[in-house]
């Protein structure tokens, strides 16, 4: 029976060591998942993980002066050149990809994108890859400690802790906070735009954010 148990709890593990490191060989990029990344694939994006829907791990080159990356949403790129691959740690990684980008509304353009490919291709924390690849390729990432604790309400203790009268000092000068709720507002009408946001979740997250 212990052994039993024993082979229960080190079966993650051994999962884990068992994945294979990325690497790129014959102009073909492998993730620790398997996933291989190739001339002539047509690779099919997902949505943006963060909040305002960019994509965190998936951005057009800084040659193309672009950072609407939202505007990749639901979009395919078929690649002709897999270039700039470099890997030192999940987190720290990237490839370069050369390709046409068909988008959502059917236009086509050519583009250079960035990828954070290991990342790119994980489901984190209940949200699904912005790559969209079959479910034996993708390796499933649940928040750390660090990140949890980001997530958890301020507690009763913390709030009675006196305020630092340098802290506030610092406060954000009405200004500069309307230019910033104006930045904001300008983002969600982008995607408003460009079909990302219903105007309804538009008018909604513009009314909290001058609520503030």
């Amino acid at each position: 029976m212990k052994k039993i148990l024993l082979l229960i709890l080190l079966v993650p593990f051994l999962s884990e060591a068992q994945q294979a490191a990325p690497r790129f060989e014959n102009d073909t990029l492998y993730t620790s998942g398997g996933y291989r990344i190739y001339k002539g694939q047509v690779l099919q994006l997902g949505k943006g993980t963060s909040e305002a829907g960019y994509f965190r791990f998936i951005k057009f080159h800084q040659s193309m002066g672009r950072s609407d990356s939202y505007s990749l949403q639901n979009s395919t790129i078929q690649v002709t050149k897999v270039k700039g691959y470099r890997y030192s740690s999940p987190d720290n990684n990237q490839v370069r990809l050369s390709g046409m980008v068909t988008y959502k509304d059917g236009k086509k353009a050519e583009a250079e994108i960035v990828m954070n490919f290991e990342r790119a291709t994980e489901d984190y924390d209940g949200m699904p890859s912005e790559l969209s690849i079959p479910g034996e390729f993708k390796i499933t990432r649940t928040a750390t400690v660090k990140e949890e604790m980001k997530k958890q309400p301020v507690t009763e203790e913390v709030k009675k802790q006196p305020v630092n009268p340098e802290a506030k000092k610092q406060a954000v000068p009405d200004d500069l906070k309307k230019l910033l709720v104006a930045d904001e507002i300008k983002k969600l009408f982008d995607l408003y735009k460009a079909g990302a946001l219903t105007k309804e979740e538009y008018e909604a997250q513009k009314k909290k954010l001058l609520e503030q």
